[in-house]
């Protein structure tokens, strides 16, 4: 199966500032659309939370898929719930929930908004070792994309017979054309350390 596939790199991605600390855009969907305009369908990014507390602006009509890649953090969603997250945790939740969040972290978002879902989920390779990926879509489940985020480590993958390899902070972007099928991919750990990889699916309703 052929896939459109782009590997984007750290100088690739819009940092910005947020009063919690330093934000970073990875990648939004359609093309050239963002966060400051609202426009965007779906969205990942990567935030440094680095004060205590803090407030979360309120994002009407978006669903947020949040999970913590280093440190912990307690999200206080007023009169609904506290959830305390850890390394690899996550919640999700309403974008105009009026949500604190308290202690510091690094940490991954995955917004979508309108006809769009998904899901994020985390894997670990040893080093020098292997890891098989697969997924199928449910039949319920029109497939829009399917992201490999290195949150360190790095590994290599060949798609449509051409070695992708990455390093700390690269995103491989797999825009999925035909969603019935079931989709391989084959992840090699290039370093000698543990390689953790955070993967978004995306889906249209």
């Amino acid at each position: 199966m052929k896939y459109n596939v782009e590997l984007l790199r750290q100088e690739n991605y819009k940092p910005t500032f947020w009063s919690g600390g330093m934000a970073t855009e990875l990648t939004t969907y359609p093309l050239n659309s963002d966060y400051a305009s609202k426009n965007f369908l779906w969205r990942l990014g990567i935030a440094k939370i680095d004060i205590p507390e803090s407030t979360f602006s309120s994002l009407p009509k978006v669903s947020r898929k949040f999970m913590v890649i280093e440190g912990k953090i307690t999200l206080d969603h007023e009169n609904k719930y506290k959830k305390l997250l850890n390394s690899f945790e996550q919640d999700h939740f309403m974008g105009d929930w009026n949500t604190k969040t308290y202690g510091k972290a690094f940490v991954f978002n995955l917004m979508t908004r309108e006809n769009y879902n998904g899901e994020l989920l985390h894997f670990n390779i040893s080093p020098k070792k292997q890891l098989k990926f697969q997924y199928k879509t449910p039949l319920n489940k029109d497939l829009a994309a399917i992201c490999f985020y290195t949150v360190n480590g790095g590994f290599n993958s060949t798609i449509n017979d051409k070695v992708f390899k990455t390093v700390k902070n690269d995103l491989i972007l797999i825009n999925c054309v035909n969603s019935s099928c079931a989709h391989k991919f084959m992840l090699s750990n290039n370093t000698s350390e543990i390689t953790d990889i955070i993967v978004s699916i995306i889906y249209r309703n």
